[in-house]
């Protein structure tokens, strides 16, 4: 068995610790921290949405599903 060694100049790495991962593993992690910054901002856009809808008087707010579907039988008269 070789143990191969080598040496990264630490101004190559500027003081940070270096990983060294399969290629196959960080194009993997790649993909999930996509697809979770994709979800963060799906996130932010239903978040922003949902306030500027409550501020301007669209949402109705119930306590329980009872009082929605009451509150929808009035609406229908």
């Amino acid at each position: 068995m070789t143990n191969n060694t080598i040496t990264i100049p630490k101004e190559m790495t500027r003081g940070e610790e270096l990983l060294i991962v399969p290629r196959k593993k960080f194009e993997e992690f790649l993909r999930w921290q996509k697809r979770r910054e994709w979800e963060e901002k799906d996130t932010d856009e239903a978040i922003r949405i949902f306030k500027n809808e409550l501020k301007n008087g669209k949402l109705k707010l119930a306590r329980n599903f009872a009082e929605i579907l009451k509150k929808a039988k009035e609406h229908a008269k």
